[in-house]
């Protein structure tokens, strides 16, 4: 459900800095689509999202709806159009970038999801999750220093504030893996 919140004209109400607000019901072309997320049907919701975003190809914000949801059921590729989309407008949400990442690692773009996951990590630097994600792609980058550190860094400032570490397993297991190959070949020198 939506909530639609307008300003009373009235002088009392709006020195007040009081509002009425109402619950809507979500507008027609959406309500199927919601129902389908709302009851964890993401094959019905991308289906959803993805009809209405090719529909109303100007709607940015279907276009971000429906690529989240093709993410979440798997259809990396499908969905890279949409983020696209989306980005290119303007839309810049960590709840946007993250499963772009998703996406972007999928279809074998390690570089551009570690680029989403750190954008999404400058707007909200506490999500473990994507913390998580950043690092293993880091990892499988090549850049182990640089993952450890992320993850030793944010378990520094639980500890800091009398929490205990989150991230001890990861550590341990970006530790102990075998070095990255390296990205690129070396270079050659002459005989």
């Amino acid at each position: 459900m939506f909530r639609r919140c307008a300003a009373l004209v009235l002088i009392s109400l709006v020195s007040s800095g009081l509002a009425a607000c109402e619950w809507l019901e979500p507008p027609p072309k959406l309500a199927k689509a919601e129902t389908c997320f709302r009851e964890a049907d993401y094959a019905c919701a991308s289906h959803e999202y993805v009809r209405l975003a090719r529909a109303a190809p100007g709607d940015n914000r279907m276009a971000a709806l429906a690529a989240m949801s093709l993410t979440r059921v798997g259809k990396h590729q499908e969905a890279l159009p949409f983020y696209e989309q989306a980005v290119r407008a303007g839309l810049a949400t960590y709840d946007l970038f993250a499963p772009y990442a998703e996406s972007l690692e999928a279809t074998g773009d390690l570089t551009m999801a570690i680029s989403y996951n750190r954008r999404a990590l400058d707007l909200v630097p506490s999500l473990v999750d994507v913390r998580g994600n950043l690092a293993r792609e880091l990892a499988a980058a090549g850049r182990k220093e640089e993952a450890l550190k992320l993850l030793r860094d944010f378990d520094a400032q639980l500890v800091e504030r009398g929490h205990p570490p989150y991230f001890t397993a990861q550590i341990v297991t970006i530790e102990q893996s075998a070095p990255a190959a390296p990205a690129e070949p070396p270079a050659r020198t002459a005989p």
